[in-house]
């Protein structure tokens, strides 16, 4: 079985006693760690963790990212309050961020806890020109018709299937 530190040393030897005391973790027939997570998981996790920062009722986090799979925005429900704006999910957030720094949202993908329930929103998205969005959850039924909306619009829409659970000890 093939392994590999889990932490960088902050000294160049390799003494048996410093080895000793890290962690390894195991490889696959492959050279990888067994355990990575992919950029598909790593997108929605960042989007749940946004949702956390936020301080509304309804918490939401928006992330988005190009084709290469960059970060190019994040949002959170209650981030940006605006008086022209009746929303102030993370979606609107995020979308306010791309439209200020004067960045078209062609092709981008967008990752977000909870699927947009306002026509505002998704006017916004559709005006973004966003190429796919995947959700964590509908926030009720009536998503199917703005669901198909969107697609007949040409912008993929995908609920995400948890295939892991995720979690850091920040406690370490």
């Amino acid at each position: 079985m093939t392994t590999i530190e889990s932490k960088s040393s902050t000294t160049a030897s390799c003494s048996s006693e410093s080895y000793a005391t890290k962690s390894l973790i195991p490889l696959g027939p492959t050279g990888k760690r067994l355990d990575y997570i992919t950029w598909h998981q790593h997108h929605m996790y960042m989007t749940r963790m946004l949702s956390e920062m936020s301080t509304s009722q309804e918490p939401n986090g928006c992330y988005i990212v190009d084709e290469d799979n960059y970060q190019i925005i994040s949002g959170y429900s209650g981030e940006v309050a605006s008086k022209n704006d009746s929303c102030q999910c993370a979606i609107l957030s995020a979308l306010r961020k791309l439209e200020k720094k004067a960045i078209s949202g062609d092709n981008f993908i967008m990752y977000i806890t909870t699927f947009p329930s306002c026509t505002h929103c998704l006017e916004r998205i559709l005006h973004m020109k966003i190429s796919k969005i995947w959700y964590w959850n509908p926030i009720d039924s009536t998503v199917d018709g703005q669901i198909k909306n969107l697609e007949t619009n040409g912008i993929k829409c995908e609920k995400y299937q948890s295939t892991r659970t995720i979690s850091i000890d920040f406690h370490e």
